[in-house]
């Protein structure tokens, strides 16, 4: 089944590039770049703002909690940003700065243009990024009307020799572009991150699949091999002992080989550690006629797999044959026989296998069938399969590499 879609605000907040100690380390040493740069301006200009001592306390207090707030903005966006949104409404109703600052730049101005108002974007990319539904919207509307609100407080503000109308220009462009900015790309890294999160899952839904069809396959024809044996051994053991150590020889070899598959299987579960059984593919397919031959079935074996082609698709054309042989012994009557044909045609691979004797499918199809199509499916072939006149029919093309000539 297909895995459960990735919220954007889920991923972002379990996805990180690296240990998330890196991710923390990078926060902590941007918020020290910004006090390193743009604090002390900001506190200077704020200590000889001439504003009064409460409202440089508060205003110092302000500078300081938005700081802080770029510290926090990654691991704790919420309450990040709730102060820095508080610390801007501060900036906005606080009085006009004087002093030098004010001298250099022609006029007392509003709080809001201090260096240090650029943490505010951190901390709005911070919980565009990493905080879940429906926080992120619900920052972006209170920047944008935070936006025009510092565009009304600004209103009459006008540096010197620049006219109003270029100056109230420059103010909603950079307040309106700032805060857009830093939204989208937050929400960016939020989307990037859902995308790769959803990528991983369903390679490890689609990894999960592959094992349980291997797995499927060995212990299927495994068993069928072996149950077969056993209760024929019953029988045949009372009128022919010396048989008894055939039958259980193929037993045991036929477990000795599962086991050595499922091995291998489980093998590439586990970090660093190699299949310890290779796969099988085309070499083997004589070796599995055998086998089911010995088990009772007759079985007709034609053709060859041609030379080349991947060890998946090689691997794809085994299990094919395996599955529907198992399928015969299990599915089909007592009298069945089975058909092999292999055959290569213009870069392709046909694979089929047919049976007489009744149908060789179970009533439902369950994982045995659909197992089938899914192989062939990833391989880039095609299958049909379905009731002849007197049997069941598979047939299978995958694409193999190469043309005939």
């Amino acid at each position: 089944m297909p895995p459960d879609p990735v919220r954007p605000d889920a991923a972002a907040e379990t996805l990180e590039p690296g240990p998330r100690w890196l991710a923390d380390a990078g926060q902590v040493a941007l918020a020290a770049l910004l006090a390193l740069v743009v604090l002390p301006i900001s506190w200077s200009s704020v200590r000889e703002a001439g504003v009064g001592s409460g409202w440089t306390s508060a205003l110092l207090t302000a500078l300081v909690m938005l700081h802080a707030s770029v510290f926090g903005a990654r691991r704790w966006p919420i309450p990040a940003y709730t102060v820095a949104a508080s610390v801007m409404l501060a900036f906005v109703v606080a009085p006009d700065l004087g002093g030098p600052t004010a001298a250099a730049v022609g006029g007392e101005f509003a709080a809001v243009f201090l260096p240090s108002v650029f943490c505010y974007f951190v901390v709005l990319y911070g919980v565009s990024a990493h905080a879940p539904r429906p926080w992120p919207p619900i920052a972006l509307a209170i920047g944008l009307v935070g936006c025009l609100v510092t565009l009304v407080r600004v209103w009459s503000f006008t540096l010197a020799g620049v006219a109003d109308w270029v100056f109230q220009l420059m103010v909603i462009t950079a307040a309106l572009g700032g805060t857009m900015s830093a939204w989208a790309l937050g929400r960016f890294r939020a989307v990037r991150s859902a995308w790769v999160s959803e990528v991983a899952a369903r390679a490890a839904a689609d990894e999960r699949r592959r094992i349980a069809r291997e797995m499927h396959d060995v212990v299927a024809h495994s068993l069928a091999v072996v149950v077969s044996h056993a209760e024929a051994g019953r029988l045949v053991v009372v009128n022919d002992p010396g048989r008894a150590s055939q039958i259980l020889e193929t037993i045991g070899g036929t477990g000795r080989g599962a086991l050595e598959e499922m091995r291998g299987l489980l093998g590439v579960l586990r970090d660093g550690e190699a299949p310890v059984h290779a796969q099988p593919g085309g070499s083997e397919l004589p070796d599995l006629v055998e086998a089911m031959r010995a088990t009772g079935l007759p079985v007709e074996f034609s053709g060859a797999l041609p030379p080349g082609g991947s060890p998946m698709v090689a691997l794809t054309a085994y299990r094919l044959v395996q599955e529907a042989l198992t399928n015969v012994t299990r599915h089909a009557g007592p009298e069945a026989s089975a058909r092999v044909q292999l055959a290569a045609s213009n870069g392709d691979c046909v694979v089929e296998v047919s049976n007489d004797g009744g149908r060789a499918a179970p009533a439902d199809p369950g994982r045995g069938l659909t197992g089938m199509r899914e192989r062939v499916e990833a391989v880039g072939g095609d299958l049909a399969c379905g009731p002849t006149e007197d049997g069941w029919r598979v047939w299978a093309r995958l694409p193999w590499g190469g043309r005939d000539d």
